[in-house]
């Protein structure tokens, strides 16, 4: 039995070795596979999208607060973070060329004008198309599609294209003057004539924003994007140079009378000023603007005085109102289906509007029991640390709280101008200048180096627009003028009667 015991016992210690080396292995794979995936998820870093957002006139001083308070509702919500990258307006194309220098990605910009350097949204969309479609009609969808792809979201925001003036209310009832009777820029020549007598100390008028010249927010001329040329509104749809129309001439001519008479701010080309800040040093009479529903309010809180609009253009949608608050995935996005979750934000979440619009609850704004919001006692458009008055470069406006003293029904009002505002027979066509870009190009620079001087009345027509006209027949107007006619024809042939 010893003998036995002793042959037996050396292959029993064995197998138990053997079965302890097997249990061994099998635990210190599971830690490094456990190891491995802890190091993996360690190593994973959550999704940050760089987001750019534009401004009209500046950048608020508290800025990087709301920037944190939206980078933590989209965290909340969807997990990933959000870099926000601030820029005004007419600089946005520069900064964000300046950041891909620094190898900064824009993943979302707003107001993205060129539909090359975006991305198709039609394939991204169809997580969020039931409800996109509850909120757009088929009608802003279809007008929004360039070329058959859908590149930004259809706008809910103020997209009716509208021109008029706003003026002191306490100076018209001073000289009993009646707005009813103000509707052509003859009536506003007569008006600031007779006023300029009374008044000599007072500015009769400014553009709604100096560095833009008074004819910004005119689209008579908006049929064409990207061009000069506009498509004018008569039967025969005839293509035209926008500077050979008698509407701009008669615009430019009184300007530069008004500019010889003495009737703009002295700042005019020297800074960078809104219509509303001149307003608050008591010195003006009144400034170009839109021309909406609200607006009065509006104009009212940023200039800090009471203003009566006056509309000096029939409300039309136009193909660039329409892409007024437009925002859209950059080409060269990294992470297009997060930036389509934020564009899906942005469009359907009140609270992300709203943050963005009037900045963070009891620190820029109060809610009143009625519904509407108001500044905190002591603060006002000037003293608040944001109060951008942006609400129109946003793509859905509507979900936006209304300020007190607002109609309480501004949004469907507003629904109701839109809806009867006259729409361009061009609306939808986009002028592809591909096959003349260098001439088309050279149009552009001629336009930009005589358009604000003589939108200023700071240049003779009569020796300016000539030579301007003439520049851009030498520069190829001819053969721009005959391609988009050929593209706008056979654009009209292949729309539904």
């Amino acid at each position: 039995m010893k003998l036995l015991y002793n042959r037996i016992t050396p292959i029993r210690i064995q197998k138990q070795k053997q079965k302890r080396i097997r249990k061994n292995t099998a635990f210190l794979a599971v830690i490094l596979c456990l190891l491995s995936t802890c190091h993996s998820i360690a190593a994973e870093e959550p999704v940050t999208i760089n987001v750019m957002i534009a401004y009209d006139f500046f950048i608020p001083d508290d800025f990087e607060l709301i920037a944190a308070h939206a980078d933590a509702l989209m965290w909340e919500k969807r997990q990933f973070h959000v870099q926000f990258y601030p820029a005004l307006i007419i600089d946005r194309k520069r900064q964000m060329e300046q950041l891909e220098k620094q190898g900064i990605t824009i993943d979302v910009s707003t107001t993205t004008e060129d539909e090359h350097l975006c991305l198709d949204l039609d394939p991204l969309l169809p997580i969020w198309e039931q409800d996109i479609c509850e909120i757009a009609t088929e009608e802003e969808i279809e007008h929004t599609r360039r070329n058959g792809k859908l590149y930004t979201l259809p706008s809910k925001a103020d997209y009716v294209a509208s021109f008029g003036i706003v003026f002191r209310k306490d100076i018209l009832e001073k000289y009993a003057i009646d707005p009813e009777n103000i509707q052509t820029i003859q009536d506003l020549d007569t008006l600031f004539e007779k006023l300029s007598q009374n008044e000599p100390d007072l500015i009769m008028t400014a553009p709604l924003w100096t560095h833009s010249g008074f004819l910004l927010r005119y689209h008579q001329f908006d049929a064409v994007k990207n061009c000069i040329f506009t498509i004018a509104p008569t039967a025969e749809e005839e293509i035209v140079n926008k500077y050979t129309t008698d509407e701009y001439l008669s615009w430019i001519t009184m300007l530069y009378k008004w500019n010889q008479a003495g009737y703009f701010p002295e700042e005019l080309p020297l800074q960078n000023l809104k219509g509303s800040e001149l307003m608050r040093t008591g010195k003006l009479f009144s400034y170009f603007c839109a021309c909406k529903p609200g607006i009065e309010w509006e104009e009212n809180v940023s200039s800090g005085c009471e203003l009566v609009s006056v509309p000096l253009m029939e409300p039309r949608v136009t193909n660039s109102s329409a892409e007024i608050s437009s925002w859209g995935i950059m080409k060269n996005s990294n992470h297009p289906e997060e930036s389509m979750q934020f564009l899906y934000e942005i469009y359907t979440n009140p609270e992300l509007i709203n943050l963005f619009l009037y900045g963070i609850e009891n620190t820029h704004y109060v809610l009143l029991p009625n519904g509407t919001i108001d500044f905190p006692e002591g603060m006002n458009a000037e003293n608040s640390g944001y109060y951008p008055n942006i609400g129109w470069s946003f793509p859905n406006q509507t979900l936006s709280y209304i300020w007190n003293g607002n109609d309480p029904d501004l949004w469907k009002k507003n629904e109701i101008y839109q809806n009867e505002a006259r729409r361009d027979a061009s609306l939808g066509f986009r002028f592809d200048d591909s096959v003349v870009a260098w001439q088309n190009n050279a149009l552009y620079e001629i336009a930009d180096t005589y358009a604000y001087g003589l939108e200023t009345g700071m240049l003779d027509p009569t020796v300016y627009l000539p030579q301007m006209l003439n520049e851009m027949e030498k520069a190829g107007a001819a053969e721009v003028q005959a391609e988009l006619k050929d593209q706008y024809e056979t654009w009209r042939n292949t729309q539904k009667p």
